[in-house]
């Protein structure tokens, strides 16, 4: 078994399992930041903390409610690492 072929599809994997769990907070603060500046606009309120306090809130949101099932993926690929290790490396 190649290591680099197995490095790096290993690594793809662990990147794309990342980029769901932080992504989907991610797109959620900036639709809230988007409708919170179009409110602003709107309304013409210059605070800058509401912005932040709202893309903060948001992103707590979204994690307390979907944090598991997010996790998920990179977890189960973590543990599937551990337990081919020896395989992995070669011995």
């Amino acid at each position: 078994m190649d290591f680099g072929a197995t490095f790096g599809s290993l690594l793809v994997r662990f990147m794309l399992d990342v980029l769901l769990l932080a992504g989907v907070p991610l797109a959620v603060a900036t639709l809230m930041g988007l409708i919170i500046s179009f409110f602003q606009a709107v309304t013409q309120i210059q605070d800058q903390t509401l912005s932040q306090t709202v893309k903060i809130a948001s992103i707590a949101v979204v994690l307390l409610a979907a944090g598991t099932s997010l996790a998920g993926p990179l977890m189960t690929s973590t543990r599937e690492i551990f337990n081919d290790f020896d395989v992995i490396v070669g011995r």
